[in-house]
């Protein structure tokens, strides 16, 4: 009963419906009897870090042993290697510490990464040949970096001592990563799953796509032998996307249908909320806007019809959680700053969207945003124009309410003070919007927006 509930409140602010999707990989995770490097791929914003911390707690209450890394936090620290052990010698129990210190101890050995590929551009002609010589079992062979001298002083009279040592570093470098790593990674391994009834452990990888491009490639690469280890299951949360340009960036272009996240990921597997639960998610994100003075009485100025709209236009958009969050922030704090005043929140999010989306977002998301300025100078002018358009001035009058009440009827029963003049002057229905309100009703909520936006710190 205990791990139910420590499953259930794992997902207590799933708002993506995110804990269905983790029942199914936990299950994927539970059928796995062997070494496998899974992929959880999502876009930037999309609740990848939310998932893994819900997530590690579900496998936890099914009693998998489980490992987060957050390389976010070892950016350009060191060897991305010296990385993974010390999270996994940092979730040993205190007792088993010391034997998790020699894991550190054997990666500390292997030397710098890349130190391969240093070798081969100070070598000359022939390096090559000189690198495919030295096989896996001379450097079985070798017993300690005394013995390599001996290994490379027949190489040649015309490599450099320094590169002979590179080599001779090197093979020592790899002699460490096939014999004592692996048997360390083994008794790490078996220290951090003690008694448990699963015998492996799961390692969730998160934050890579976040790091510096080089370090992110660096840690994959540095980290490759180490995915191969028995007893492990890796769960890299990536956007996968942006990996795979820094990839072609770094390595160029690979050829048709090859994907570089495919030399380390068995399975691939895609984190991304269905429309519905993202709408429902959004809806009741915004249902939150702090609205003080609604713009009219009317349901179509209300907290819910804006919440309403927010969630279909982030559909409609494609937007992420993350960047639909921005953009009601936006609202939010333009509610807050100009509570004093009435304002529409439904235009606010509309506007907001459209600065965002202006290719997607038109009139038909909210009909009265056609109530700009230019609209009401054009249906209040009478020219000749008009008069052969819509006859006499009554039709014209019908003609021109008809436009409103089809398009939005609520702006014609507004509080007064809403219109200008409104006490003074006796308007028409139609005059309401297109003389006594179209002048200032867009251009109002227009500067209070950008009156925010001026003043947010920028987070593109």
């Amino acid at each position: 009963m205990k791990d139910a509930a420590s499953a259930e409140d794992a997902w207590e602010n799933d708002r993506l419906g995110y804990e269905e999707i983790g029942s199914a990989f936990t299950n994927l995770v539970k059928s796995i009897d062997t070494e496998k490097v899974i992929s959880i791929e999502a876009g930037f914003g999309r609740g990848k870090t939310f998932f893994r911390k819900a997530w590690a707690k579900q496998l936890k209450s099914a009693g998998e042993v489980v490992v987060e890394v957050d390389v976010q936090q070892s950016d350009h620290s060191g060897d991305p290697v010296i990385t993974l052990l010390g999270a996994l010698v940092d979730a040993l129990p205190k007792g088993e510490k010391g034997r998790g210190r020699k894991a550190l101890d054997s990666a500390k050995k292997v030397g710098a990464i890349g130190a391969r590929a240093l070798t081969r551009a100070m070598l000359k002609s022939g390096a090559d040949e000189v690198f495919e010589a030295i096989t896996d079992s001379a450097i079985d062979q070798l017993e300690d970096f005394d013995a390599l001298d001996g290994v490379i002083k027949n190489v040649g009279s015309e490599m450099s001592k320094v590169a002979g040592h590179l080599i001779a570093s090197q093979m020592a470098a790899e002699r460490v990563r096939k014999t004592e790593l692996p048997e360390q990674l083994g008794a790490l391994r078996a220290a951090l799953i003690g008694g448990a009834e699963n015998k492996r452990v799961v390692v969730i990888i998160d934050e890579l796509d976040r790091c510096h491009p080089e370090y992110a490639i660096t840690f994959l690469e540095a980290t490759k032998l180490i995915f191969g280890q028995s007893g492990f299951v890796f769960c890299l949360m990536m956007n996968a996307d942006y990996l795979e340009s820094l990839a072609r960036h770094r390595f160029g272009v690979a050829k048709e249908d090859e994907k570089y996240l495919d030399k380390f990921v068995d399975i691939r597997l895609k984190l991304d909320p269905k429309p519905e639960v993202f709408k429902t998610a959004v809806y009741e994100l915004a249902c939150d806007l702090p609205l003080k003075i609604p713009f009219g009485e009317n349901e179509a100025f209300s907290v819910e019809r804006a919440a309403e709209l927010a969630s279909i236009l982030a559909v409609e958009c494609k937007l992420s959680m993350r960047k639909t969050k921005r953009i009601l922030l936006k609202v939010e704090v333009a509610l807050r700053c100009y509570a004093d005043r009435p304002l529409d929140a439904p235009l606010l999010v509309f506007m907001a969207f459209r600065d965002e989306c202006p290719e997607i977002v038109n009139e038909d998301f909210l009909p009265r945003s056609f109530l700009t300025p230019e609209e009401g100078r054009g249906h209040s002018q009478r020219d000749d124009n008009d008069a052969a358009l819509f006859g006499d001035e009554a039709r014209r009058d019908q003609k021109k309410t008809t436009l409103i009440n089809e398009n939005a009827p609520e702006l014609l029963t507004l509080p007064k003070d809403r219109y200008y003049n409104a006490e003074v002057r006796n308007y028409k229905p139609w005059a309401l919007a297109f003389v006594a309100l179209a002048p200032h009703y867009i251009p109002s909520h227009r500067k209070v927006l950008d009156g925010v936006a001026s003043m947010l710190v920028s987070q593109d």
